[in-house]
């Protein structure tokens, strides 16, 4: 059921329309391709057929609330779509995010939070419910398609599932001892952190130390050979328990690494996840406190980083195949469904 990715990145120019900012990127570029990309490698035929359909045809434009006509694209390459909820302005600026109350202990079920009826888990059921409908235009697909990309991607970055007023570790300063390695920019706050510097650090570190990898490989090759790792590593009967549960599950689990201790995004007092010892939450007008990432954290949640794609990959695919396969049932390693 593993397929080479068409044209992988033959479009990977394309990424610069999505500028820099200080807003949360889950993952960052890299982080969101790998995803994508193992996502692509597991889809049955059939779905590959489709999404291939969706992917290389010319769109006409798309109207979005608020700002009027995008511009006609045509995509070539599934993960590198995958980057379009990331292009400014975005479209869903709401559905980046799980933000729940910091009284909260556990995530029970699909619901957003009243106070934040947008979230993550809206917005990938919302555009799982049109890339199912053939009613719908091709453009509302394409773009609900390369959306749920992002979405899966979201939830499995810990701090996307997390609270409002320090922006999910954006309002956390750090003080980097460690060392991410790698190109991306250094990180100067803990969602940083978690978006590019663990990945950095661990997965994409092993990529760049393969005897073959300098020699015969461009950069932006990495996630194509970080892909590669992931599936070496993972048995049809560990794609089969990944696959298991639904979406607000998969950010229940995030949410558990989020109030974790050892994460340091947070203090527990009395059931509640306050922002420090001293400050329930970050006013606007409040100091921000500073977090040490030494080389030790960074070893410890490496592998921590490194699973969670792993698992937004394999679970990307099993929602795409059963949106776009009327056969399939469950993951199966030469792409057949049983009859």
């Amino acid at each position: 059921m593993r397929f080479l990715p068409i044209l992988l990145f033959a479009c990977l120019s394309f990424i610069g329309i999505f500028g820099s900012s200080g807003e949360a990127k889950a993952w960052g570029k890299f982080g969101h391709l790998t995803v994508c990309d193992l996502a692509y490698r597991n889809l049955t035929p059939a779905s590959r057929i489709a999404l291939n359909d969706l992917l290389q045809s010319r769109t006409g434009g798309i109207n979005v609330p608020g700002q009027g006509r995008l511009p006609d694209r045509h995509y070539t390459s599934f993960n590198v779509g995958c980057l379009e909820e990331d292009a400014l302005p975005r479209r869903h600026p709401e559905d980046h995010f799980l933000n729940l109350d910091r009284g909260l202990s556990a995530i029970s079920g699909a619901s957003c939070p009243a106070a934040t009826p947008d979230c993550i888990l809206s917005g990938l059921q919302r555009d799982l419910d049109t890339l199912r409908d053939p009613q719908r235009s091709r453009a509302d697909r394409v773009f609900a398609l390369m959306a749920i990309g992002h979405w899966v991607g979201d939830i499995h970055q810990p701090l996307h599932v997390s609270f409002a007023d320090d922006r999910g570790g954006n309002g956390i300063d750090i003080r980097l001892t460690g060392r991410c390695g790698g190109e991306s920019p250094r990180p100067d706050n803990l969602h940083g952190v978690w978006d590019n510097c663990l990945l950095e650090a661990g997965l994409f570190e092993k990529v760049r130390r393969r005897a073959d990898f300098r020699s015969s490989w461009s950069r932006n090759t990495i996630t194509y050979r970080a892909v590669d790792t992931l599936l070496a590593n993972t048995s049809l009967a560990d794609e089969r328990a990944l696959v298991s549960g639904d979406p607000w599950q998969w950010a229940a689990d995030s949410y558990l690494i989020t109030r974790a201790p050892e994460t340091r995004y947070c203090t527990v007092q009395d059931g509640v996840c306050r922002y420090s010892p001293d400050a329930a939450v970050l006013t606007r007008n409040g100091t921000k406190r500073e977090q040490l990432v030494d080389a030790t954290y960074l070893a410890r949640f490496a592998p921590v980083a490194e699973e969670q794609v792993r698992r937004a990959g394999f679970r990307l695919a099993h929602l795409l195949n059963l949106a776009l396969d009327p056969a399939y049932r469950e993951p199966m390693r030469d792409g057949t469904q049983p009859g």
